[in-house]
């Protein structure tokens, strides 16, 4: 039986799109898509006035890879012109991506919508409040961006108390520096069935589905709606990896940059810059400015604040304390104890997947690179004797929240 996606209708009610779909083929195939709750995005503002052509996007961006994957046809009513051309190229930064994979799927378009405008000068930028995200800002400070924070990705769908401390963090963060906060609530992870896709795809993979598939443009077309609202001339997502690195991602410029909506375009944000780079603009523009950068970056506290427990905090922390910065002035408590438990973790080789390893390994030297400051720091000094190359591995270990 073929796979099918079939797209019955898009609407909107004020603030939210709803969508209207059936899933139909394979069993195996059905089984990655959740239908106890559809697919839907809800925003901070009224998207009412938004064509259908447009609307679609969001949902179509996060059912693509599945349906390449599985030679699925996806029926479609309408859809942006210039969206429906940059599929093809997208799917080409897959193919390169993943060479070993077919990507295979069918779209039967009703209609085809030429939404031309003139973009203004107005951008955009995911805003998550960590160490990609402010090293962006930072960069396009002068463009102004609109702060987009995603409800639904990092911080579950479900969890209103860890959402609550992310939207003040960020709208404090817009308040500030007199930026708008954009707020988008969406099923981008809620809508699928995230342990079937894990139980299919890992192994073929070799990493999780949101990292390697549908991180990207799973995140950009829930941008769709609002850069025609404001005919946006330009979206950033911050990079997560960089140039150097050698790790299967599914956000990286050869996919990003070829997202186009209207008018609009995206571009991938930082891709020159290793994390420790990034760590570094960040402390030598508080340096400079004296402003007062609070990152947010564990994905594994509930509350949506750093837990500075776990592999991710340890790595921030430690990163800005190599930059002789005090990590308790960026958001992440940091004494003797926390000190200890971190060289504990790393002496006893717990946590770190091959990625968080690099990381380190990023962290040591620029330790190195200022090994005459550091030689008597002992919160510093001890780095210098660990070997990040030979950290064994476990199997079957993966960390999901790695950068």
């Amino acid at each position: 039986m073929k796979n099918k996606i079939i797209i019955k209708d898009v609407y909107s009610r004020q603030n939210k799109i709803y969508y209207d779909y059936d899933i139909e083929g394979e069993e195996q195939f059905k089984k990655l898509f959740w239908m106890g709750e559809l697919f839907s995005v809800e925003y901070n503002e009224s998207i009412e006035d938004v064509p259908k052509s447009i609307l679609i996007i969001p949902l179509i961006c996060n059912v693509l890879p599945i349906a390449w994957l599985n030679n699925a046809i996806i029926y479609i009513p309408e859809l942006d012109y210039t969206f429906y051309k940059s599929i093809r190229l997208i799917k080409k930064g897959y193919e390169k991506m993943l060479p070993n994979l077919e990507f295979k799927a069918k779209l039967k378009i009703k209609k085809k919508v030429h939404n031309d405008y003139e973009a203004s000068d107005r951008v955009a930028m995911c805003f998550s409040g960590g160490v990609d995200s402010y090293s962006t800002l930072i960069s396009r400070m002068e463009e102004k961006p609109d702060l987009v924070t995603i409800w639904g990705a990092d911080i579950d769908f479900e969890n209103e108390k860890g959402w609550e401390v992310v939207k003040d963090f960020v709208q404090k963060v817009g308040m500030e520096r007199g930026l708008k906060n954009v707020l988008i609530r969406t099923a981008v992870r809620r809508f699928i069935d995230n342990s079937e896709l894990e139980k299919q795809y890992h192994d073929i993979l070799k990493g999780d589905w949101w990292l390697v598939m549908q991180h990207g443009i799973g995140l950009l077309g829930n941008f769709a709606p609002y850069a025609y609202k404001y005919k946006l001339k330009t979206i950033y997502i911050p990079s997560t990896f960089t140039k150097y690195d050698n790790f299967v991602c599914a956000s990286n410029p050869n996919i990003d940059n070829n997202l186009k909506f209207g008018n609009t375009s995206v571009f991938h944000e930082g891709y020159e810059y290793t994390r420790q780079d990034k760590v570094k603009n960040i402390c030598d523009y508080v340096k400079k400015t004296k402003d007062k950068i609070k990152i947010r970056t564990c994905f594994r506290s509930l509350d949506g604040d750093n837990c500075c427990k776990c592999p991710k905090c340890y790595m921030t922390l430690f990163a800005i304390v190599s930059q002789g910065m005090d990590p308790n002035k960026f958001g992440f408590k940091f004494n003797d104890e926390i000190l200890q438990k971190m060289k504990e973790s790393l002496s006893e080789r717990e946590f770190l997947t091959p990625i968080q390893r690099s990381l380190w390994k990023q962290i040591q030297n620029s330790c190195i690179e200022n090994e005459e400051k550091f030689k008597n720091d002992y919160h510093i000094n001890w780095i210098y004797d660990m070997d990040f190359e030979e950290i064994p591995q476990e199997e079957n270990r993966k960390e999901k929240s790695i950068v």
